[in-house]
């Protein structure tokens, strides 16, 4: 990962981008045009609606995944 953002390699690859493929908003959206239509933005955003509907107002909805107000959560989980 860090070859690709922070190493030289990294900074030659975002001049090239900056060079070739345009300003940072079109390298955006490029990306964002090739999720949609490829059919993969429909299932990114039906991952974020899944993972959304298992968190409220007052922490977790679902049975596997724990608040952290209940500190006795922890020795069960530690046992």
């Amino acid at each position: 990962m860090w070859d690709a953002i922070g190493s030289e390699f990294g900074g030659r690859h975002e001049l090239y981008e900056i060079n070739y493929s345009g300003s940072q908003d079109e390298i955006r959206l490029q990306c964002l045009r090739q999720a949609q239509s490829s059919g993969n933005m429909d299932k990114m955003m039906a991952m974020v609606d899944r993972c959304l509907s298992e968190y409220d107002q007052n922490g977790w909805t679902v049975p596997h995944l724990h608040n952290n107000a209940d500190i006795n959560m922890l020795d069960k989980l530690l046992k």
